[in-house]
């Protein structure tokens, strides 16, 4: 019944019991340095940038690479994101030490979108240009073992910002696949390497390095798929409108979606209203939103997704779907909201045969600016099932109904000038 997902992606097999969720943002620190310190091999990691502060884990992989000669550690940033400074600091200044002190171990990658050039380039600010697109993939691989997530490497992510995390664990030809990725991107990205003085810190230069993936068999399959908007790759879009097409031909299915920023495409919505199934929506309240109480123009955020939810909201009424399609909003105090992805069930199923795992947030910058990886995991374990059941459950342990009164509060009215300047950069969000 699934099998015409595998025309849009490679397809990888595991055993169930080998593929770990994650539930806590501590769990995914604790993890990530455990498995860096065991690693023998390489690590390879790709995230939309690493925190400027994040000294501990810089000395972690130095505490790693002293240990053996022969660990390889190859790291992808984006580059707008990864060259922001703040506070005088950036990720590409945090991570020049390991380049200086192991050049024979280390390669540090910045993607660059080419989307910004000429009169573009030099006339956005730092932050501003950022919207124009990004590498916003999120791998972390350990010798033959891959985590997914849509995590970036910071504190918050740490500690109480909510997302997803999943461990594909000895899986030799998974892991060789997003190494592969993260190497293909690497070849038209720049490579960080010392500069020449106090006054260029850095340089950025361009190497080309690529691998070849190897397939196994198990209970559990696995189709890596990716979103390159800016080159003509839509292999993401594709397999997920797929999908829905085959929750629609086959019905009584239940679809959990999240996301941290609710922004639909057109063609997402549109599939969405028709596809003959029960959807359970998870996105973030306003206070769990990471750009809540921010500085400058990025305070606006959180109301302009308001709208943009309240938009899809009012379509699920006009469709006369609020019986089976409903959305709930994640709020845990103190905590931010960041997790994204997908689970479904058939029929009478109990627990989620499928989960879809990885950076995209199923919106217009997803499809049409980023460059993002996901994976969709379909399984008959019934450990994994009952592991991703219980995933799922613990986001919604802390939501709340949204309802006609939700958008009538005070503290949720978006001013005019926000729904405005929402309609104009929706495509940024």
């Amino acid at each position: 019944m699934l099998s015409p997902l595998q025309k849009y992606a490679p397809t990888f097999y595991a055993r169930g019991d080998d593929i770990t969720p994650l539930y806590e943002p501590y769990a995914f620190y604790s993890e990530l340095k455990t498995r860096i310190l065991n690693a023998k091999e390489r690590v390879f990691i790709a995230a939309l940038y690493i925190g400027h502060a994040e000294q501990e884990l810089v000395e972690t992989l130095r505490q790693a690479l002293r240990r053996s000669d022969r660990l390889k550690v190859c790291i992808l940033i984006d580059c707008l994101r990864g060259t922001r400074v703040s506070k005088g600091k950036s990720s590409a200044t945090l991570l020049l030490s390991l380049i200086q002190e192991f050049p024979s171990q280390v390669q540090v990658s910045l993607y660059h979108t080419p989307d910004l050039t000429g009169m573009l380039k030099k006339t956005l600010p730092q932050r501003f240009n950022e919207g124009i697109g990004l590498m916003h993939l999120k791998i972390y691989g350990f010798d033959d073992t891959v985590m997914l997530s849509g995590a970036n490497l910071s504190q918050d992510y740490f500690t109480n910002r909510q997302d997803r995390y999943m461990i594909f664990n000895n899986n030799h030809s998974l892991t060789n696949y997003y190494h592969d990725l993260l190497n293909t991107v690497r070849s038209f990205s720049y490579q960080l390497q010392p500069g020449t003085n106090e006054l260029i810190p850095y340089q950025l230069t361009m190497q080309q390095d690529t691998v070849d993936p190897i397939q196994e068999t198990s209970d559990t399959v696995v189709l890596p798929v990716i979103q390159m908007g800016p080159f003509g790759i839509r292999q993401d879009e594709k397999t997920t409108l797929r999908l829905l097409e085959i929750a629609h031909e086959n019905k009584n299915w239940t679809i959990d979606l999240t996301s941290g920023y609710f922004n639909f495409t057109d063609r997402y919505k549109s599939f969405i209203l028709r596809t003959q199934a029960r959807f359970r929506f998870l996105t973030a309240a306003p206070e769990a939103n990471g750009f809540f109480n921010s500085k400058g123009v990025s305070r606006y955020l959180p109301p302009a997704y308001t709208w943009i939810e309240k938009q899809f909201f009012n379509h699920i009424q006009r469709s006369q779907r609020d019986n089976d399609i409903t959305i709930e909003e994640y709020k845990r105090p103190g905590w931010t909201y960041h997790a994204k992805g997908l689970w479904a069930k058939m029929g009478t199923q109990t627990r989620p045969m499928l989960t879809m795992i990885g950076s995209p947030n199923f919106g217009h910058r997803s499809s049409e600016r980023d460059l993002e990886a996901q994976a969709i995991v379909i399984t008959q374990n019934e450990n994994l099932q009952e592991a991703l059941h219980k995933e799922v459950e613990r986001l919604h342990d802390y939501s709340e109904l949204v309802t006609k009164e939700t958008f009538t509060r005070k503290d949720r009215l978006v001013p005019y000038g926000v729904r405005a300047a929402t309609a104009m950069i929706k495509t940024m969000l």
